[in-house]
């Protein structure tokens, strides 16, 4: 038989065929809808890094629940969808600190509940914030409510909130991180709330949940502030950002954190109508040293090694030059930033090999170098393990899943925190620099602060800078603090990394100062005329 002239072989492409093998294998997972984005009309379909551990604001844990829940529930003030992380009005119409520790409220009228629960009142509010505080619930983010001692209801949408003493964080952290939930609808299940909210009131209620695959939002009928934009909201737990990247090149994302190693090939070949958003992320991300272990007790040995790692080339490897080297915990941007590190970030080899040989170090010096097995953060430790070998110190990285890895310093999983020595550590940020120094206290030694660190001066200058609302004077004392770290020898500053987000540019996008998205700000992009 005679061939057409006209056919040709059989040709297919790399993302036809990610289209293909995506959708077979993801959407027999259940993990994505069998449509493709150009035709899901005005629904929005975003990964998040994790699944949801609780809708609960007193206990949710991670960025992953917040992106929800900031969705689901409103605050008195939201922080704006512009990149900064100045706030505006959300539930309150009238929101003003009458002094120091007094916050006074009016809450706009009309606002109701889902599910038949009526309207947001004071006493609501109220509700919300002293149970975040009440000792019976044991809530993990308690301390997020600093001073507060209570909340003063006046009539049925005003009241003030009632501090112990200044807290200058109250408004980013407490007032603008946490949702206000129906006094009534917390009550009729039982007093929690898990990952099946009783109720919304934000711009998008809650529609389904489905264990580590993905929850949905649907458009709020009741909401009647800025419209919500999407009739729907899928958010997809992809805690692997290769399979979120192949996912999002099949068609089946409009947005995505990607890996900082997949930035470049994704340039040089990028999804069609897509851009790359490289956002900073506001972690901070360090070598931490346990003061307490026999091998690390001498300060000459700490700092050692912190002169011996060059930063540079641990930032330049691990994030592929998106980041830059840190100058603290405290990010570029943030109060109480500092102009430099007290350590350079190349390090100093010479004074690293000097400094052993004071301490009288035999070498080689062997130490254990724990770390998430998350790859970016693998990449960071064997450049830090090619730093120290060059001064005589011999690195043995021990990687373990996120799970065991952050229950190894914490005295309640047990003694195995007296064997840390040296250990890569990376934490979330937030829109106030109290956030970033608050687990190196002497409260949280068997908690957060793995390194035993331990320092009255510290201590004294975090509670100051708690109540100090002279914004000169709290950058100065944190400035002051993360040099007392530094001048510890338990800490060596690398990296405040970066969030990259590839995005549709059929949708314009809203994200916070540290990359995280946030829903009730993303929009339909407006046609190029």
């Amino acid at each position: 038989m005679a061939a057409n002239k006209n056919s040709r072989p059989f040709q297919i492409n790399r993302r036809d065929f990610l289209r293909q093998s995506t959708l077979a294998g993801l959407t027999i997972a259940g993990s994505l809808p069998d449509v493709s984005w150009a035709v899901r009309g005005d629904e929005l379909h975003i990964r998040n890094y994790n699944d949801i551990s609780t809708l609960d604001p007193p206990f949710q844990i991670s960025g992953a629940d917040a992106i929800i829940t900031d969705a689901i529930f409103q605050k008195l003030v939201q922080f704006k969808t512009d990149g900064t992380w100045d706030t505006e009005l959300d539930a309150a119409e009238f929101f003003e600190a009458i002094d120091d520790t007094h916050y006074a409220f009016r809450l706009k009228r009309g606002q109701m509940f889902s599910n038949g629960f009526g309207e947001m009142t004071a006493d609501d509010v109220k509700f919300s914030f002293e149970r975040m505080i009440d000792p019976d619930m044991n809530a993990i983010n308690a301390p997020d409510m600093g001073t507060l001692s209570h909340v003063d209801v006046h009539d049925r949408y005003s009241g003030t909130m009632v501090l112990k003493s200044p807290y200058a964080a109250f408004v980013s952290i407490a007032a603008a991180g946490y949702g206000i939930l129906s006094r009534e609808a917390v009550t009729s299940v039982g007093g929690r709330v898990s990952t099946q909210p009783p109720c919304c009131s934000g711009p998008y209620l809650f529609q389904d949940w489905q264990a580590k695959r993905k929850t949905i939002l649907e458009r709020n009928p009741l909401w009647e502030g800025p419209d919500a934009a999407f009739s729907e909201i899928h958010i997809y737990a992809m805690t692997d950002a290769k399979s979120a990247e192949m996912a999002f090149e099949a068609g089946q994302l409009d947005c995505a954190q990607i890996s900082v190693e997949s930035v470049d090939p994704l340039r040089r070949n990028m999804p069609p109508d897509s851009v790359i958003e490289i956002h900073p992320s506001g972690r901070n991300a360090w070598l931490g040293m346990n003061q307490s272990n026999p091998a690390l007790k001498d300060l000459r040995v700490r700092r050692a090694i912190q002169y011996a790692v060059d930063v540079e080339a641990v930032v330049e490897a691990a994030w592929f030059g998106l980041a830059e080297t840190a100058l603290g915990a405290i990010p570029r941007g943030m109060i109480g930033c500092r102009e430099r590190a007290l350590i350079p970030d190349k390090g100093d080899a010479d004074k690293a090999r000097s400094l052993l040989e004071e301490a009288g170090v035999a070498l080689p010096l062997r130490l254990r170098l724990d770390v998430n097995s998350d790859s970016l953060e693998l990449t960071a430790v064997q450049v830090i393990q090619w730093s120290l070998k060059k001064v005589g110190i011999e690195v043995d990285i021990h990687a373990q899943d996120n799970g065991t890895f952050l229950s190894i310093g914490q005295e309640a999983y047990g003694d195995q925190w007296q064997d840390i020595q040296l250990f890569f550590q990376s934490f979330i940020g937030g829109a106030d620099p109290y956030f970033a120094l608050v687990w190196f206290t002497s409260q949280q030694l068997g908690q957060w602060n793995w390194e035993r660190f331990s320092d009255a001066e510290f201590d004294r200058l975090n509670d100051q800078a708690m109540a100090t609302t002279v914004e000169a004077e709290r950058s100065r004392m944190y400035q002051r603090m993360q040099d007392i770290m530094e001048e510890s020898g338990c800490y060596r500053f690398i990296s405040n990394g970066v969030m990259p987000q590839i995005v549709r540019k059929t949708i314009k996008p809203a994200f916070t100062p540290d990359g995280y998205a946030i829903l009730r700000g993303f929009r339909p992009a407006k046609p190029q005329s």
